[in-house]
């Protein structure tokens, strides 16, 4: 918790409300074993929240946002018994859903675009975000990031393997989040911490070591050629004679294959492909079978040498047993995600527990061990049946954690001491994440955008299609007709060099002669330029025509849809001249600032992750380096952004929703009151007004300016109350 933005204030305003009974058998059922833990412990549960605390706090853990006015207003207003029950499903349906669940996997799986494989990032995000949507069962999204192969442009969730080139290092990363065992050590020596030898670390390596992510090579060989390969059952049936006669009759039968094609020919074919080779690197996932790990050279425990090849095996729990017709890599995606396994479900189930309440029963979340004991034992066991009852959808498991009578107690407002046991009297107060600050400043500004997070990458999927396409078209040519269509294009271009030769060749004799042939050698130019172009020996135009093989050439080129705020005619003309002069110049920042999109769209459709030193990254985005590496830390620089980033926007901006909803309102209590309501879903307290009351006395309208600034830098309006 950081100390910087608490205050008495925020303590006092967690308001008290009558508290319904949770709807769910299952919530009530995890709120009698938290009742259990309280009676041991001598607690009782904190004060129930108001509805004002609690449309807030539901807005942001499942939306990622605050409410907007309307959105507030109508739940607060509403005398409907199940109103809570019932914006909870809402909210679960939402894009805003969407875009909140994606910002919390892009973290656990360090999501991002700034790498080599650029299309297959951004396909790999799009990808998540469609699953998220659709709500896939956890242990299918697992393992279906486990078992994909293919290209990008099957499906972009080998971006998953494509994120790390060192395929140990990938593996670690693999145990840490979806077993939530940290093993890394154990990768360069015994575990110092645990059980784990380096042993058994290459053991589980071997399980995913055959996945090859190298760019996806053309085959030259000729098909002939192919299907000459050993017979390896009618080898071992030969003498040794009869062996050495076949392999040299086979080897001299390719030799002969291979000569149709000349080191000239192929020259030219695999140069005419090397402009769209590069595209086609970090593109692919494709699984090789057998494929196993060797110990290190510095290996130096007795239990095996150096250089020595491993064997899969699980490091705890039973075995993955490989079934009739089964990968490796398939029998490990079963083994990890099924319900039998001793971590799987337990660390899925403590990471929503933590998403909800604000800390896990488990802690740290990814650093489990076989001496690791939940805060509450009971209670964990029975979310890890949970989870497996809800058949891992996150949303049902999600929806019966919200509609907890616990959940919807006011927050604990005091940070648990390092070591010590949190019983879950209530939430815990917990800052905003960097992206609910910005997603909830955009809401501010611009309303609900949830809609706008994308569905579909049109352009990248264009340009994806024209990457398979090609590769098919490659691979039914073969390289006998690659090796033709370039004969082909190298006739036509001698045919044409030879008619531009006999043309210069008469203007040269005819220029020898005395004859001005200036306008002559212009014709011959344009004429000379038409010949080579239409005798152009590109291999890809051959192969898929000028259009598409200038798409290739010219590689993904990703659209940029024109995000800036529209400026509304009527709007402009309502404002004052000095209204107008400030409105152009939050226009002017939104459109080319560091943030470049401005506040027009979620956190969700920026950079992945957002550039250093914009405003995602100030508020402690994660860099994608390591698990769940965002930090909520206070700064100065978080200060002056508050005051002169964005948010400034959203005060000093005509066009801003907020602006609008204070310009409709009277007189200034008005409008601080209806900012109160934006900001914070509550009016101001009796103290508060008191205090509000002096300043309005004292400033005047200016306190309209004041209030807003003190708010939007305060801790009532950062944290997740």
């Amino acid at each position: 918790m950081n100390a910087l933005y608490l205050t008495p204030v925020l303590i006092a305003t967690l308001g008290l409300a009558a508290l319904p009974a949770a709807p769910l058998p299952e919530s009530q059922k995890i709120d009698q074993l938290l009742r259990q833990d309280w009676d041991k412990a001598g607690l009782k549960a904190n004060p129930p929240a108001s509805d004002e605390v609690l449309v807030r706090r539901l807005y942001l853990d499942i939306a990622g946002r605050i409410p907007t006015l309307e959105e507030s207003r109508a739940y607060i207003s509403s005398k409907d018994p199940e109103k809570r029950a019932k914006l909870i499903d809402t909210l679960l349906a939402s894009d805003g859903y969407t875009s909140h669940m994606f910002n919390y996997w892009a973290d656990v799986l360090r999501l991002t675009d700034n790498v080599k494989g650029r299309i297959t990032a951004e396909a790999y995000e799009e990808w998540l975000k469609q699953q998220v949507k659709a709500n896939v069962p956890y242990d299918k999204f697992v393992k279906n990031l486990l078992t994909t192969d293919g290209g990008v442009w099957d499906s972009g969730s080998i971006g998953f393997w494509q994120r790390d080139e060192n395929k140990l290092d990938h593996l670690a990363y693999t145990v840490q989040v979806f077993l939530g065992t940290s093993i890394v050590c154990a990768q360069c020596h015994n575990h110092p911490f645990d059980k784990w030898s380096q042993m058994d670390y290459y053991h589980m390596a071997a399980f995913t070591y055959g996945m090859d992510t190298k760019s996806r090579g053309l085959d030259f060989k000729s098909s002939a050629s192919k299907t000459m390969e050993l017979d390896k059952k009618a080898l071992k049936a030969m003498t040794k004679e009869e062996q050495k006669a076949y392999k040299a009759k086979l080897q001299a039968e390719k030799k002969a294959e291979e000569s149709k094609i000349s080191k000239e020919d192929m020259t030219q074919v695999k140069r005419a492909m090397q402009d769209v080779m590069k595209p086609l690197r970090y593109t692919s996932a494709e699984w090789q079978e057998g494929r196993l790990p060797s110990l290190p050279a510095d290996y130096k425990y007795p239990d095996a040498k150096p250089g020595q090849k491993v064997e899969p095996k699980t490091m705890f729990g039973q075995d993955a047993v490989l079934k009739p017709g089964q990968t490796q890599l398939a029998a490990f995606a079963d083994w990890m995600t099924s319900p039998e396994n001793p971590r799987f479900t337990t660390v899925i189930a403590n990471r929503m527990w933590k998403k909800a309440f604000g800390v896990g029963l488990i802690e740290p979340v990814d650093e489990m061990t076989d001496s690791t004991v939940a805060s509450n034992p009971a209670l964990m066991d029975y979310l890890g049946q949970l989870m497996v009852e809800k058949q891992y959808s996150l949303k049902s498991f999600l929806r019966v954690l919200y509609n907890t009578d616990t959940y919807q107690r006011a927050a604990t407002a005091n940070e648990v001491p390092l070591g010590e046991t949190y019983h879950f009297t209530g939430p815990i107060l917990r800052r905003m994440s960097a992206e609910q600050i910005w997603d909830s400043f955009v809401t501010l500004s611009k309303g609900n955008v949830d809609d706008s997070v994308d569905d579909e990458n049109a352009r990248l999927h264009q340009y994806l299609d024209d990457l398979s396409m090609f590769l098919g078209t490659v691979k039914s040519k073969g390289p006998e007709g690659l090796v033709q269509i370039a004969k082909e294009g190298r006739a036509k271009l001698d045919a044409n060099q030879k008619q531009i030769d006999e043309m210069k060749a008469k203007l040269e004799a005819d220029k020898a002669k005395g004859i001005d042939t200036t306008a002559e050698a212009k014709k011959l130019a344009k004429e000379a330029s038409a010949l080579r172009k239409a005798s152009e020996k590109d291999i890809l135009v051959a192969l898929l025509g000028k259009e598409r093989a200038d798409d290739l050439r010219q590689g993904y080129r990703p659209e940029k849809p024109d995000k800036r705020p529209q400026i509304d005619p009527k709007t402009l003309a309502s404002m004052t001249k000095e209204q107008r002069k400030e409105f152009l110049k939050a226009y002017q920042r939104n459109s080319s600032g560091k943030d470049g999109m401005g506040l027009t769209s979620r956190a969700s459709e920026q950079p992945s992750p957002a550039r250093p030193g914009t405003f995602l990254r100030t508020f402690g985005q994660s860099d994608r380096e390591l698990i769940q590496n965002a930090s909520d830390d206070a700064s100065v620089p978080q200060a002056l952004t508050l005051l002169n980033g964005p948010a400034a926007d959203v005060i000093s901006n005509p066009a801003s929703k907020l602006n609008q909803a204070i310009a409709k309102a009277g007189t200034p209590a008005q409008k601080i009151s209806t900012l109160y309501h934006a900001l914070l879903s509550r009016a101001p307290t009796a103290g508060e007004q008191a205090i509000l009351n002096g300043v309005i006395k004292e400033r005047g309208d200016k306190a309209v300016a004041d209030v807003t600034h003190a708010l939007i830098t305060g801790s009532q309006f950062l944290f997740v109350q």
